[in-house]
């Protein structure tokens, strides 16, 4: 099928664009200019990015037309694009990811797509990772969708309105959306053995990010029960779930994922010199 990835030059997107491609889809790789992600030092490391963006758009500033262009036939939208460190500012959350993924819904929805996968984070409850230490409510649990919401940033805040923008195109247009609230990818994996702690403990491999989004763009989940998983959103065509690897220390529930789209991670490498 023919697939637009938003973010197609970044870490994520590379890794995405490349598996759909292979598993044969027609993929429509959107990104910034590249002169502007070469001025940001944005994964310049990768010098395959730029075979991978079929449209340069700042999707801040695209027009109508030009959102017609780049989704002119998708059947899936893959919305990886966004600022997605919290420590800029309080502007560039709202322009990059407010704005941006309010305009991508409604042209996705206006161009026909069926189904849009939306990027969150785990960061849309990492207020409540304090209460799974010894003495806490959550302690001996894992965190998940039932728990609800903690932010302690602007960018968290701004995922929780992507994923609200999900479930009402939902429950108002009958669209399929999927919001992901993906945990850490990093270029060099090496790391997660290195360092450990918490990095490991929310690792999403870069073949279990392959896995995950082939599945978000291919299964049929119409026949999954949102009822099944306590606190989902009881919207048809809505899936809100976290993805990551299943490394050590995890303390992030991947269902309703596993269940409704079919997928499970990888086992777990021994260490680095076992990645795939």
């Amino acid at each position: 099928m023919r697939v637009a990835v938003t973010g197609a030059a970044g870490l994520i997107g590379g890794v995405v664009c490349d598996r759909l491609a292979a598993e044969g889809h027609e993929v429509i790789g959107i990104d910034r200019p590249f002169d502007e992600w070469m001025v940001a030092g944005r994964n310049t490391e990768d010098t395959t990015a730029p075979s991978r963006v079929t449209h340069h758009f700042d999707l801040a500033e695209a027009t109508n037309s030009d959102w017609e262009m780049m989704f002119e036939d998708c059947e899936v939208v893959v919305h990886l694009a966004a600022d997605a460190n919290p420590s800029n500012s309080d502007e560039s959350m709202m322009r990059n990811n407010v704005l941006v993924s309010t305009k991508l819904m409604q042209h996705a929805q206006a161009s026909g797509a069926r189904r849009v996968v939306l990027s969150s984070s785990g960061l849309v409850q990492v207020g409540l990772e304090d209460e799974l230490k010894s003495g806490g409510i959550l302690e001996g649990q894992l965190i998940g969708v039932k728990h609800g919401i903690s932010t302690t940033s602007t960018y968290g805040e701004t995922k929780v309105f992507v994923e609200e923008l999900g479930e009402h195109y939902s429950r108002e247009q009958g669209m399929e959306c999927i919001a992901v609230r993906i945990g850490t990818v990093i270029p060099n994996e090496d790391e997660h053995w290195v360092r450990g702690g918490r990095l490991q403990a929310t690792a999403f491999l870069q073949q279990d990010v392959a896995n995950f989004f082939v599945a978000a763009v291919e299964a049929n989940y119409s026949s999954w029960d949102s009822n099944s998983c306590e606190g989902h959103p009881d919207v048809a065509g809505y899936l809100l779930t976290a993805a990551q690897s299943n490394s050590p220390g995890r303390f992030i529930d991947l269902e309703p994922g596993i269940t409704a789209l079919g997928w499970n991670p990888i086992s777990w490498p021994s260490g680095p010199e076992n990645l795939q």
